[in-house]
């Protein structure tokens, strides 16, 4: 297999793996959320309180995975120009190890 068609299928599937653990990160969140709103609303002591830290608490936490997602998707774009750039090492490396 040609080394510059099986680095293009590495980078997709690592950036498969990354979306679809965002995805389900993202859904799990979710599903707390609606949980502990349910919860609030359902409690009647102090409500007003802890709705308000509840949702600065999830304003945070979606701030953060957002970052955190901006993050790892500049340093994918930045390793895949890097390797690309270095495609003679990667194609000596594949002479090598075939």
């Amino acid at each position: 297999m040609d080394p510059k068609a099986t680095q293009k299928m590495m980078f997709e599937g690592m950036r498969t793996a990354m979306r679809m653990n965002f995805d389900t990160m993202n859904a799990i969140q979710e599903q707390m959320e609606k949980t502990w709103k349910m919860f609030l609303e359902q409690s009647g002591d102090a409500q007003k309180e802890a709705e308000k830290t509840l949702d600065e608490w999830l304003d945070n936490m979606r701030k953060g995975r957002d970052e955190f997602r901006r993050t790892l998707r500049t340093g994918y774009g930045r390793w895949e120009a890097f390797w690309i750039k270095s495609k003679g090492f990667l194609i000596m490396l594949y002479c090598l190890v075939k």
